[in-house]
């Protein structure tokens, strides 16, 4: 849990004067996590996964496409998925972010990007059926492209 409050300290810092929707988010999320803390000795990795709004604030970074809150996000994305700590409904969001990422120039968030892939493949989360679709929604999209 101290990780996870510092990983969003880093966010709310990063995003504080050019992305204030950000700040605000993860400066709540900070304020969440503290009370959590407070209201139980032990913290369970599924109760993060239950709280959406956690996972929530690191896409959000990550779709901000700049290469150091997209680094923290990811960052944060492979703490949150090596620790069961996200829910496998979620999945298929974090799939659309990563497919994302993997197009940006930047080398650093390339290798970030493909990291977190292969912590997705090692997880329980089992992504099969969810790449299949990210595959055929991207197809769909290039095929709508080519019709333009």
């Amino acid at each position: 849990m101290a990780v996870l409050e510092s990983d969003l300290h880093a966010l709310s810092a990063e995003a504080r004067r050019r992305y204030p929707a950000v700040k605000d988010v993860a400066e709540h999320a900070i304020l969440k996590v503290r009370f959590r803390i407070l209201a139980s000795f032990i913290v369970i990795p599924s109760e993060i996964a239950h709280n959406e709004y956690i996972l929530l604030i690191f896409l959000m970074a990550s779709m901000i496409r700049t290469v150091k809150l997209s680094l923290i996000g990811l960052s944060c994305l492979q703490k949150l998925i090596s620790h069961d700590s996200v829910a496998p409904s979620a999945l298929k969001e974090i799939l659309f972010t990563l497919k994302d990422h993997a197009e940006m120039a930047d080398e650093s968030v390339q290798l970030k990007t493909l990291q977190t892939i292969l912590i997705i493949l090692q997880s329980r989360l089992h992504p099969e059926n969810e790449i299949r679709e990210v595959k055929s929604d991207k197809v769909r999209a290039s095929v709508a492209k080519a019709r333009r």
